[in-house]
This record gives structure tokens, sequence and C-alpha cells, in this order.
């Protein structure tokens, strides 16, 4: 798992940091980050139905929420890999 701290970050940064964090987990994996505002939740849950990742978040207080995405790849085509919903289990 790769923690993100994007609290206190205006938006795109949340999603920029997200990606970058999806990058270093090299495949299957969950990244865990904290934002302080819905905006930030929201632009994050419309980025993980884009991609296909399992998305949840928790409301901490009114100024953090921690989201959490899954994700999940196989390999296909031979060194390429394509990222699928990741499931628990």
């Amino acid at each position: 798992m790769i923690k993100v701290n994007a609290l206190g970050d205006a938006c795109p940064i949340p999603v920029v940091k997200t990606k970058n964090a999806i990058k270093e987990l090299g495949g299957s994996g969950v990244v865990e980050v904290s934002v302080d505002n819905e905006i930030a939740v929201q632009n994050l849950n419309k980025m993980a139905k884009q991609k296909n990742y399992e998305f949840s978040y928790e409301k901490k207080s009114d100024n953090e929420y921690i989201v959490t995405m899954g994700v999940k790849c196989r390999e296909q085509s031979g060194y390429k890999y394509k990222c699928i919903n990741y499931t628990k289990g």
C-alpha cells in the first residue's frame, strides 16, 4: 500500500499525486489518499471510474477524508499490462 498526503492541496494536485502513486505500484496494489475536501474526493472517484479502479472513502472529520483505490493488473500481450478492477480476497 502506498499512502499519499494531499491535505491542503488544491485540485488537480490530489489526482496528480494519486496517479504518480499508482505508477509507483508497478502493478497491483492499493493507494490510500488523505484529502481535506469533498471536491477532491469527487475528482478521485471520477478518475477511479474512468480507470476501472475500486474506490471507497471514509470521512474522518469535516476536513479529512481517506480515499482508498485498488488497482489490479494482469499481463496481457507480452510485456504490456492492463489494469482491471481490484477485488479483495
